[in-house]
């Protein structure tokens, strides 16, 4: 099952803003882009990328009865339709690699939902790198000084302080809470047809998806979001532009390893 939808009141410092801190170190570059999204004017990875690779494909599941009213070649979707499928759809493929790439947060995480969330990710924030996992219950987070259990109501203030910062992360960590994101916005545009979309696991035609005008998710500002969908509803990225405390950050989410058997093991 999905995380609770608690953890997300504690995103009002998620997709990257409060991760970051104050610190003035340079943002890490996103390690993978959708090739659907533009590149930037001079942007030598533009000219440069190699090949694409053909996709590994994912294991076939059956489609959630959630989906049955998006139709994707319809030109537009509702949210409140699109949101449900996705977490659906997620859920039945049970486990996956979530890569995360922006402005000032990078890294991988590896997650599985059967019999319970649990996941272990490697991360690269504008504060430094951090480690987090979510094992049988327990939350541990490393950010170079060892693990930590993450615990907002122990006594002790490391792991209050630790269980507030895991917190964000968990979210993060949770691929589900993009259907969240996408139950905020009324409407979605859809794309005439499927484009090529670059994934870790190689090139995916996918549909892409956009909300058709900004909106608000719990109190943040979400500028632009747009989604990459394949015929049979399986999210392959996703990238937003949100704003926070007056600032902006842009996320990538990349989805990859879909249904595939995963090991997760705490921190050590």
């Amino acid at each position: 099952m999905r995380t609770p939808a608690l953890p997300v009141l504690a995103a009002s410092a998620v997709l990257v803003l409060a991760l970051a801190g104050c610190s003035g170190d340079p943002a890490p570059e996103p390690s993978v882009r959708p090739s659907g999204a533009a590149s930037a004017p001079g942007d030598p990875s533009a000219s440069a990328a190699p090949a694409p690779t053909p996709a590994t494909a994912a294991p076939a599941v059956e489609t959630p009865v959630e989906c049955e009213s998006v139709d994707l070649s319809s030109g537009t979707v509702a949210g409140s339709d699109l949101g449900p499928c996705i977490q659906a759809v997620l859920v039945r493929y049970d486990s996956g690699t979530l890569t995360i790439s922006g402005d000032e947060l990078a890294g991988t995480v590896v997650y599985h939902y059967d019999p319970m969330f649990e996941f272990r990710g490697d991360l690269e924030t504008g504060a430094g790198p951090a480690s987090i996992s979510f094992v049988d219950g327990v939350m541990l987070l490393d950010d170079g000084n060892g693990p930590v259990v993450a615990d907002v109501d122990a006594s002790e203030p490391a792991q209050q302080e630790a269980g507030a910062t895991a917190e964000i992360y968990r979210v993060l960590a949770d691929p589900g809470f993009i259907g969240d994101l996408i139950g905020g916005s009324d409407s979605w545009r859809v794309s005439a047809a499927p484009e090529s979309v670059e994934t870790p696991d190689g090139a995916v035609d996918a549909y892409r998806i956009e909300s058709t005008a900004a909106y608000s998710w719990y109190d943040i500002p979400v500028d632009a979001y747009t989604l990459w969908l394949t015929e049979d509803y399986r999210p392959v990225a996703a990238e937003s532009t949100t704003g926070f405390l007056g600032r902006t950050a842009t996320l990538t989410q990349q989805l990859s390893g879909l249904g595939e058997p995963v090991s997760i093991t705490p921190l050590s």
